[in-house]
């Protein structure tokens, strides 16, 4: 924070001061405005969505509540049938009476019913006064004591819901005439469970889950979504029978109906992620409001600050002028202000120090330009080209063969090392160059360990940075085969030319470099040009995908790798 506080009272330009102050004054209440507009709007957001889910649940619930109430009210008219509940009665002791008064006023009553209803599939009666079976919905009860709807409806004189099988039933006792306390049946409808619970999946909001239950808290149906870790989370919410009509989680909302007239109840929830996709826009619409107030504030701070500091940035201006050498430069504004009074003061001094810098300027001018052609001079590859062809031409008169050889490969080493002052160079110059100075050491070694090379044809004239190769070889001879001592040290050079990379592998059958040592090797800077400066400089030129790599082969060799793209990124 002091740094950054330096920087701003001591080194940053006027105008980047008052810039800045600007920026300071304008984007906190911009940020402060932003962040609170999103989350008022992100607030709004989640209550508008729960009062849409409480009125789809509600909607929905009502709609099944009303299809519940109305076969509710179907089953408990048709079991207060008079006339069935009377010769019901009789039916063991009058069979063909109440075969009689079934066909004749009971069955077309429920066949009303039932095609009137599109909902109900069918009815049926069953009755511990008959045998068997009689018309189309009168069955003895024999045999269906054990059922769960004649446990339930056993002493309740209620209509009683239950699922099974996936099938939907309503099921009521039928009473006696006389007295309305004694069983005489079960009347039991059962309905269409596509048809009757078809309203719960009519709509979708949000892609929202559906989950009906019973008054135990098993599940009718449901309609999940695709997180199943939420459907999960859904069913224990149930089990731990939870009464919050809303209720929200960092996942998901949920709406609860109220309890049905039999015992069933709706849940209605979402995953919070789909509400992310209007969550972003409302985020991208504050963002843009911001960067548009941002964009307007930045114009109008970067036209007031131009105004405020363009006098300084002259007076700046010209003080710079002045350390160029420019003592010639008139500093003239014609204001009587604090800053004209420096300007005018300014301008005499430079008026009365101009001769003698002058005088100076010049000295030193002609001096550095002596030195320039002289570095020139010293730099000039030129020079030992033609030293080294000289004494190669010599060797060659003097049938000193292998001092002319020697002299070729330096010139060509040297050539292909120095690039003509160059740092890019391209990869056929660089194998070159390898080549040669690996034929100089094999005469300074007398041939003492052996090179092998194997390069690919393609990719001749791409480039790379300069001088990569080398540092490695000289590497791979000092530290591999130069210190081999029960075989023949050996040097292998392989060029690979990839899809999208180049690259270098040179082996060398000296001893293994691991651990410590190999990240010593690769990461510390050494006094010469070693293997750390050819990483700095890979990473200068390229992406992190390319570097300098060291591994060691099955056959126990060393291997330093150079891996780069076919072009340089960072020229």
């Amino acid at each position: 924070m002091k740094k950054i506080w330096d920087w701003y009272y001591g080194k940053a330009s006027i105008r980047k001061k008052l810039i800045i102050s600007y920026l300071i004054l304008v984007i906190l209440p911009i940020l402060v405005l932003g962040m609170y507009s999103y989350y008022v709007s992100k607030k709004n957001l989640i209550r508008q969505t729960k009062h849409t889910m409480e009125s789809n649940v509600d909607a929905i619930s009502y709609s099944l509540q009303n299809d519940i109430q109305r076969e509710t009210d179907n089953i408990k008219y048709l079991s207060y049938n008079a006339k069935l509940r009377g010769s019901l009665e009789n039916g063991l002791k009058n069979r063909n009476a109440l075969v009689k008064e079934m066909n004749d006023s009971v069955e077309p009553t429920f066949w009303y019913f039932i095609a009137s209803d599109d909902k109900i599939k069918g009815i049926e009666i069953y009755s511990p006064y008959v045998k068997q079976s009689l018309g189309s919905f009168l069955k003895p009860l024999e045999g269906k004591e054990k059922r769960s709807w004649f446990r339930k409806n056993q002493n309740n004189f209620k209509t009683e819901w239950s699922v099974k099988d996936d099938r939907i039933y309503a099921t009521r006792m039928i009473l006696d005439s006389a007295t309305s306390s004694t069983a005489i049946g079960y009347m039991q409808l059962e309905v269409f469970a596509d048809e009757f619970l078809d309203g719960l999946f009519q709509s979708s909001y949000l892609n929202n889950g559906i989950l009906l239950v019973d008054a135990n808290g098993k599940k009718i149906t449901e309609r999940t979504i695709k997180d199943r870790e939420i459907n999960k989370n859904i069913y224990q919410h149930i089990e731990e029978n939870r009464e919050e009509r809303i209720y929200e989680t960092k996942k998901y909302i949920l709406a609860t109906s109220e309890e049905m007239d039999n015992g069933w109840k709706l849940y209605y929830y979402i995953d919070k992620s789909e509400i992310s996709e209007q969550i972003r826009e409302i985020m991208a619409t504050t963002v843009l409001v911001m960067g548009l107030c941002l964009a307007v504030a930045l114009i109008m701070m970067s036209v007031i600050s131009k105004i405020l500091s363009t006098r300084i940035l002259q007076l700046k201006h010209g003080a710079e002028e002045i350390s160029r050498g420019n003592f010639e430069l008139k500093i003239e504004q014609g204001y009587s202000d604090e800053i004209g009074v420096v300007a005018e003061s300014f301008r005499e001094m430079c008026m009365k120090i101009n001769q003698m810098m002058q005088d100076m300027y010049q000295l030193g001018l002609e001096k550095r330009k002596e030195e320039l052609k002289a570095l020139q001079a010293m730099m000039n590859p030129h020079f030992l080209y033609n030293c080294l062809s000289s004494i190669k031409w010599k060797a060659i008169r003097s049938d000193q063969d292998d001092i002319a050889e020697i002299t070729g490969l330096l010139a060509t080493f040297y050539r292909t090392a120095l690039n003509g002052g160059r740092q890019i160079t391209i990869v056929q110059n660089e194998l070159e160059n390898i080549k040669a100075y690996l034929q100089i050491q094999l005469k300074s070694h007398e041939n003492n360990f052996d090179v092998e090379y194997q390069l690919d044809e393609a990719g001749g004239e791409c480039q790379m940075p300069n001088f990569l190769l080398q540092p490695i070889v000289e590497n791979a001879i000092c530290h591999g085969a130069d210190l081999c001592e029960s075989e023949r040290g050996k040097i292998k050079i392989e060029y690979i030319y990839g899809e999208e990379f180049l690259e270098f592998h040179v082996y060398n059958n000296g001893p293994k470099v691991v651990g410590e040592e190999l990240e010593r090797i690769l990461n510390t800077p050494g006094k010469g040009y070693g293997i750390y400066n050819i990483r700095e400089r890979i990473r200068m030129y390229y992406d992190e995908e390319c570097g300098l790599y060291s591994s060691t082969t099955d056959e126990g060799m060393v291997c330093f790798s150079i891996k780069i793209r076919k072009e340089i990124e960072n020229k």
